[in-house]
């Protein structure tokens, strides 16, 4: 798997892990990562379900967990290698870090609580820098009250300034926004990462949520039981997923398994998919997204719609016995027992090997 990016021999990698491995002691589970990296500036995303190593990579680059073997580097200052015995201590490594759930001083205003993260000497400097922080965050008119004043994203806002406060090399992010209101949460999200993207600081955000992952990052990697399965901007991605898991992984999805015949796989009613790279007899993994699916006003296929979710405009439909997510993009939905006309869009179904 290539590791980096290339655009032109000024790029700076704001982080880079090689061969890195890690394991904890009494368990069986084994963090293995080849290649990992970004530019300066950048938001990277590790996306994967619970237990398979996210959280245990942001500790390794904060340097709570030693390496068992490889290299972490950040802006090209070696943090950890295995191979030599270089750990560089958490307190020294400028990393900022931020969790699911706030941590403030309770003692302290939200003034004192950021001002206590800047590294500048004096009183003056440390005001006028924690003041720059929240004012960014839009939290400078609660300067003096105390978190128990505030509502848990006020915290978390409060928690990020501080982070943000001490001017780290790279910010690591561990579902910092998972415990706010759907609503809240995007509109916290977009506004944080805006400003850290603007201040230069490279960024890695923890996430088990696909659309999260799709929404904010510059470059994701999916993990899975410790190893990174695939890497790449969020279009390519969800456009090329390495296997059907993947595909399923990222949104709603269409799945069903087929054999290859006549260097074709059949979708009944709808039309043949070319399989001639498979090979006749091969077993085939078949992934339709729902945008694959497209209303048409007329001389399209009949579908009877069974099921409408009106969130996100998703349609449950039937073609001739065999069931379909669509995502409708009528003006108006349908209601459930409507017949619809659709076409297929079959050079966006994607097939793996089984």
């Amino acid at each position: 798997m290539a590791c980096g990016s290339v655009s032109g021999n000024t790029v700076v990698e704001g982080l880079r892990l090689d061969n890195v491995s890690h394991k904890y002691r009494k368990t069986d589970f084994l963090l293995s990562v080849d290649c990992f990296s970004g530019d300066r500036g950048e938001v990277i995303c590790l996306l994967g379900p619970s237990g398979c190593g996210k959280s245990t990579i942001l500790k390794l680059i904060a340097g709570l967990e030693r390496l068992r073997t490889g290299v972490i580097m950040v802006n090209g200052r070696v943090l950890s290698d295995a191979q030599n015995n270089t750990h560089v201590p958490t307190e020294k490594r400028n990393v900022g870090l931020v969790f699911q759930h706030p941590s403030l001083f309770h003692h302290q205003t939200v003034e004192e609580n950021v001002a206590f993260a800047v590294k500048e000497q004096g009183k003056e400097r440390k005001t006028q820098r924690a003041l720059h922080m929240l004012r960014l965050l839009g939290m400078d008119s609660h300067r003096g009250a105390y978190p128990h004043m505030l509502s848990g994203g006020q915290q978390q806002l409060v928690t990020i300034a501080r982070t943000m406060a001490q001017n780290p090399e790279i910010i690591l992010l561990d579902e910092p926004f998972s415990n706010l209101d759907t609503i809240l949460r995007s509109k916290i999200r977009a506004d944080v990462l805006s400003i850290i993207r603007r201040e230069r600081i490279t960024t890695l955000l923890v996430t088990h949520d696909p659309e999260e992952a799709l929404e904010v990052a510059d470059k994701i990697y999916v993990i899975r039981e410790g190893r990174i399965v695939q890497c790449g901007a969020p279009g390519e991605i969800y456009n090329n997923p390495k296997d059907a898991h993947l595909a399923q992984f990222f949104g709603k999805s269409n799945y069903f398994e087929s054999v290859v015949c006549d260097g074709k796989v059949a979708i009944s009613g709808v039309g043949d998919i070319d399989a001639s790279s498979f090979g006749d007899g091969s077993k085939v993994a078949v992934c339709m997204r729902p945008e694959a699916i497209f209303l048409r006003q007329s001389s399209g296929i009949p579908a009877t719609v069974k099921l409408v979710r009106f969130f996100n405009s998703m349609v449950y439909i039937e073609v001739q016995g065999c069931a379909y997510w669509m995502k409708f993009t009528g003006s108006v939905l349908p209601e459930v027992g409507d017949v619809i006309s659709v076409s297929f869009d079959l050079g966006k179904v994607l097939l793996f090997r089984l």
